[in-house]
Order: C-alpha cells, then structure tokens, then sequence
C-alpha cells in the first residue's frame, strides 16, 4: 500500500491534552478530553436556528483521525472534557453511546412502550439500556445465534425476550405481539420485516448503514406502511451530539458500558485486535486498543 491509497481510522477515542495551540481556550494541557466524531459550527443558519444537528457546515473529523496512533491532532472544538469518575475506556465509548441515543431520541419511546431492537452490537446493546431508561415497558432484542456474548449483554442492558433471527422468523414471531417502536441497526433489508411485525401507529428509527450500493437497496411495501400509519425515522449522528449527557450518565452509573469492552490489546498488536472482531463471533463486542504504557 502506497501513501496516497492509505487511509487514517479510529474515530471512537480519548485522551489527555498535550499541547494547544495559541487560540485555544476551551481545553489545556492536562485535560482529559473525549473526541467527537464530527461537529456543528455554531454559525450557520440551522445551528442559529436550534437545530445543530441540521448543521449545513460540520466539519467531519472521522476521516482524518487516525485514533490507532500514541497522538492525534484534533480541532479543539471537538473535545469534550470530562472529569475522573469516568475511564478513558469509557470515555472512548461515547461517540457510539451517542449513536445510540440519537436513535433513541428519534424513536419517541414513551413510558411502557413495546421495543424491538433489530441488531445486537454495541450500539443496539446500548440502544437497549436507553430504551429501558425512557420507560420501555418490554423490550425484545433480535440477534444472531452465534452472538453468543451479545445475547447475555442484551438481556443484561435490559431485553426481555431475545428472538434468533438465522432461527426464527422474526415476523412470524413478533406479527401478532405489540410493537410500537422499532429501532433497527442493521442493514436495510431488515426493514421489511421491521414493518411487517410493526403495530399500527408504530414508529420505526433506523441508522443501519449498508456496506454497498446493492445492499443499501430495500423494497418495501408502501401500502402496507401507509395503512398501517407507521412512521419511518433515520438516525445519523453527525455531526455528533449528546457527548456530555452520555459522560454524565455513565459517571452516575446510569449506563455501565464497561461490560461491552470484550477484548483489549496494545497498539502493537493491531492485527490481533482486528482478528479478534472479524474471527471471534462468538465473543467479541468491543475490541479496546490501548496505547503503550
């Protein structure tokens, strides 16, 4: 791989504060920052307007971070600080708890509300926790079979019922029970069966991305949707919101995110890390690089 086809990833990260440069003020050396992934400008019509998440002008730092590395240069806007009741190791896992609430947000979940939470990574385990915070009155998680280790983290976070989507139908399973929210993060095509199961009247929030052009295609059944009056709703976290409220509440313990780190290795063994998310299905959740001591 030459230089020019390299590109820098790790967008999920934290750290202390080096050195800034003569203009910063929000941060100093010493400081433990968490790192948004992307952030509004404060100054456009939309962010002017209080909607920050419609910002037209964010400036999106995933794509030139490079969080597999001892240091990192970061727009100082972007750093969130947070105090010692919280871990660096947790303060990593913000950016995708923000996902998550973002989705959740989205979602209007009410007090005894029927979720389902189609997907069981780390986002949708902590979609669950979420979920169960907004008063959800049972949540059903659907999940692989060899997601062995997610399935105990679901019905750790607070799922009710599991339903082993390469097993059963989940719409066989779930069509004649009430569903009235639906929070899908996984790809497209799980849509379908999102609003087949779905009640009437349910709302569906999403932020399953798919890996290409061809999967990112869905069919759905339109008549079905309308008739049904279910509401479609897509999360995108960015730029990235809810940094300090998700670092508030894992300091009050309100979310325990430390059960999701499964695996950890130094960022010498980088392989290691990587064969361990891709081979070890059965275990894997969370994958923490840390840097060397």
């Amino acid at each position: 791989m030459n230089a020019q086809e390299f590109k820098p990833f790790g967008h999920e990260f934290s750290g202390i504060v080096e050195k800034t440069g003569k203009n910063v003020t929000n941060v100093k050396p010493g400081d433990r920052v968490a790192v948004e992934s992307s952030s509004y400008c404060g100054t456009c019509d939309m962010c002017r307007n209080g909607h920050a998440e419609l910002c037209r002008n964010k400036y999106i730092f995933a794509p030139r971070y490079n969080a597999f590395a001892e240091k990192a240069v970061c727009k100082a806007g972007a750093l969130v600080k947070f105090d010692e009741s919280v871990s660096f190791e947790e303060a990593a896992l913000v950016e995708p708890m923000g996902v998550a609430m973002d989705m959740v947000e989205m979602a209007d979940i009410g007090l005894n509300d029927h979720v389902a939470v189609y997907g069981a990574g780390p986002i949708a385990l902590m979609a669950i926790r979420l979920a169960k915070l907004k008063g959800a009155g049972k949540i059903t998680a659907l999940a692989h079979s060899h997601s062995a280790a997610r399935i105990e983290l679901a019905r750790f976070y607070g799922a009710d019922e599991i339903v082993l989507t390469d097993i059963e139908d989940p719409v066989a399973k779930l069509k004649d029970e009430r569903v009235d929210r639906v929070l899908v993060t996984t790809p497209p095509q799980t849509l379908r069966d999102a609003a087949e199961f779905a009640s009437f009247g349910a709302i569906i929030s999403m932020i399953g991305i798919a890996k290409n052009k061809e999967e990112s295609l869905c069919t759905l059944d339109i008549n079905r949707i309308h008739f049904k009056r279910l509401q479609l709703r897509f999360s995108f976290a960015s730029p990235a919101l809810f940094f300090p409220k998700c670092l508030d509440m894992i300091s009050h313990g309100l979310v325990d995110v430390k059960p999701l780190i499964s695996h950890r290795f130094p960022l010498e063994e980088m392989q290691k890390a990587m064969d361990a998310l891709r081979c070890d299905k059965a275990h894997a959740v969370k994958v923490m690089m840390t840097a060397s001591e």
